[in-house]
């Protein structure tokens, strides 16, 4: 049989095999292209995701503790206070644990008044940001570079990103006898407890504090001064220092410190926020005037870290850049914990402060007293000038702070052979509870002393040699004089000897300023004043009998800040 003949043409199944054929080839390359654009977008994403961690593009790991996790642009030293410090050095490990291989950032701890005294000296700053306890202290460094004229570092005062109020410390049992009362600075002046300060010049609470106390006083000069004064007698070194007497105190008594410090200490304290001036300190980032574009880029993101990591702050119990405290802030142990405080001006502060070392400088002063017959005089019924300058003097005494050295002279005329001045007590410490009861005694005993003229310009001329001849530096020396009269030794220098001869004493390095007080209506105040010119010093008068004392005390606390005093 014959074989039908085969056709060309292809068959249906032929057809239906090459097209599936082709359908086949077509997928693979659709998976192919598919393939090779997931790969690209993988690899566009892993580029991208190293970019932001690497780069510091912001938005960071939302897994880092901190918050932050971005890396910074180049090598940062960082000093910082204690306070901070070891808050700071967590915040740079989760950086480094979240950034991977990023550049080192150094924390240094050390106490912001070092700090300040080195930059204050023009010495090397050692650090590219510094993170003080409060913004007083770049304006403190700032303000010794200027007095010292020294080629000091350029400052530049960046974010606040801490805070901490300033409270009163005290146990539970004086909180509730205090608290009662609405405790505030204005309160420090009823004496319901003893109050513990620790040293302004090295701790940033304590001049806040001094800053809301003068604000309580609504500017009141001479309140403030004798809280100043009563305040140094309770100086401790340190916060803990405080905090130790007000924890084993027996009787009532407060430390004024930072809710931080409570919060942090060992003793079973509690923390009273004032009623009236509620100060607090500011902890801000601080960088040098000339950094590079680069130092700056890595500062921002080392603040936003800052900033970010909340948690950390709060577990160094700080609160945050605006004064409230975080979600995790717990502040046990506090009455109006949530409160926000005010931070401190810090160039007030600084301000402040120097007024205080003025006011608690160390003195040694030459009390010089004109005990002439006119002293005899009656001013009320029954008390003479006398008399009312023997009470005014005792509490001059009491007003010096015990780091100071009185002695005492009289003057009259002729009073040991042709001289008209004599020496009652030597100089010696008031810490010296013998020698501080010696003076009290002279000064209650001038009364038995008094007779003859007024001896006034060779005594002057006399005070200002010994003063000078025995000048010790870092103190206040000057002498204080007390009359009620007129020079009436016709025997001995006239009024334009004394000032030529004060002339060539005078020394601007190493004054010896006189304080010259005079009593009643027949003091010359002409020739006080001019007197006090020529050293440097001021005159007063007191013409009514209640003046003496309130007189009497200003020039002795003001003994400082001559000739510059408001």
């Amino acid at each position: 049989m014959a074989r039908a003949p085969q056709s060309s043409l292809p068959t249906v199944g032929d057809a239906l095999t090459r097209s599936s054929a082709r359908a086949d080839k077509q997928r693979t390359r659709t998976r192919i292209l598919l393939g090779i654009v997931l790969l690209l977008a993988l690899a566009l994403v892993i580029v991208i995701g190293v970019v932001v961690i690497k780069g510091g593009l912001g938005g960071g790991n939302t897994a880092a503790p901190s918050g932050g996790g971005d890396c910074i642009a180049t090598e940062l030293r960082v000093t910082a206070d204690p306070d901070i410090a070891v808050a700071l050095q967590t915040i740079v490990e989760d950086l480094d644990s979240a950034g991977g291989d990023c550049p080192d950032v150094t924390v240094r701890s050390e106490e912001s008044a070092v700090t300040a005294a080195v930059l204050g000296e023009g010495g090397d700053p050692g650090f590219d940001v510094w993170v003080p306890d409060s913004s007083m202290w770049p304006a403190r460094a700032t303000g010794l570079a200027e007095i010292a004229e020294a080629d000091a570092a350029e400052l530049v005062v960046g974010d606040t990103v801490a805070t901490t109020p300033v409270v009163f410390a005290t146990t539970e049992t004086t909180a509730a006898a205090v608290g009662a009362d609405g405790a505030g600075f204005s309160s420090f002046a009823g004496g319901g407890a003893a109050v513990v300060l620790p040293d302004p010049t090295a701790v940033a609470s304590s001049s806040a504090a001094l800053l809301a106390l003068q604000t309580a006083f609504s500017g009141d000069a001479r309140m403030f001064t004798g809280m100043v004064l009563s305040l140094a007698n309770g100086i401790v070194p340190t916060a803990d220092e405080a905090l130790a007497a007000a924890a084993t105190a027996e009787t009532p008594t407060v430390a004024v410190t930072t809710e931080q410090a409570v919060l942090n200490h060992d003793a079973d304290l509690v923390s009273i926020f004032p009623s009236d001036v509620k100060p607090a300190v500011s902890m801000p980032i601080v960088t040098l005037g000339d950094a590079s574009e680069e130092t700056t880029a890595a500062v921002e993101t080392f603040t936003a870290a800052i900033t970010a990591a909340s948690a950390t702050l709060a577990d160094a119990g700080l609160r945050e850049a605006d004064g409230t405290p975080g979600a995790d802030f717990v502040a046990e142990g506090s009455e109006d914990g949530g409160a926000a405080a005010q931070t401190a001006d810090s160039v007030n502060q600084a301000e402040v402060l120097r007024t205080w070392q003025v006011l608690t400088a160390p003195s040694r002063m030459l009390s010089l007293n004109d005990v002439s017959g006119s002293m005899f005089e009656p001013v009320t019924g029954d008390m003479r000038r006398i008399d009312l300058f023997e009470q005014a003097a005792v509490r001059a005494v009491n007003s010096l702070s015990a780091d100071s050295s009185l002695a005492t002279w009289v003057f009259s005329t002729r009073r040991i052979g042709g001289q008209d001045w004599q020496e009652i007590a030597p100089f010696g410490p008031l810490s010296d509870a013998a020698h501080k009861q010696r003076t009290i005694d002279t000064a209650n005993g001038l009364d038995k002393l008094v007779g003859g003229g007024t001896g006034l310009y060779d005594s002057v001329l006399a005070a200002v040699k010994y003063m000078r001849e025995t000048y010790v530096p870092g103190q206040v020396n000057l002498v204080l004089l007390n009359t009620d009269g007129v020079n009436e030794d016709d025997d001995g220098l006239d009024l334009d000897g004394l000032l030529a001869e004060l002339e060539k004493l005078h020394d601007p390095a190493a004054p010896v300023a006189v304080i010259a007080i005079g009593y009643g209506p027949d003091t010359d105040q002409s020739v006080l004043e001019q007197i006090a010119a020529a050293t440097d010093g001021a005159a007063y008068q007191a013409l009514e009998p209640t003046d003496i004392t309130t007189v009497l005390v200003d020039a002795v606390t003001q003994r400082g800040c001559r000739p510059f005093c408001a």
